[in-house]
């Protein structure tokens, strides 16, 4: 386990979340976000709970891209030497108006934040 590998560990799992190569159900899911967050929402997902905001807004394919990334976090933070259980809190956070950013604590408090670029925003 190397803690100095956590900040790269979140942001290329958010990244790629946000990326093209989150497609469920016949579209992408970077698309989907974008119109919510289009929509002056902020949108936050809770990695540890699987839990989205807004709870209104979530759909069928949201659920879904949720549930497959959750299922496979362990291998994407082992790859890069970091255990996902390390970490007591890990959210993606996209408000609106500002780029997505994903923030993590560590099991010793430490507190990660990184924003996430090269994501296609709806203007």
């Amino acid at each position: 386990m190397k803690y100095k590998n956590i900040p790269s560990a979140i942001h290329n799992f958010g990244h790629s979340f946000l990326s093209y190569e989150n497609y469920v159900d016949s579209d992408f899911v970077i698309d989907e976000l974008n119109k919510i967050n289009g929509k002056n929402h902020d949108i936050k997902i809770d990695w540890k709970t699987k839990e989205f905001q807004p709870k209104t807004m979530i759909s069928d394919r949201i659920t879904k891209s949720i549930g497959y990334w959750h299922n496979n976090i362990n291998e994407h933070f082992k790859s890069q030497n970091v255990e996902f259980d390390s970490l007591k809190s890990f959210e993606l956070i996209w408000e609106n108006g500002k780029r997505p950013k994903v923030i993590a604590t560590d099991d010793r408090g430490k507190f990660y934040e990184k924003e996430i670029t090269n994501t296609l925003q709806t203007e």
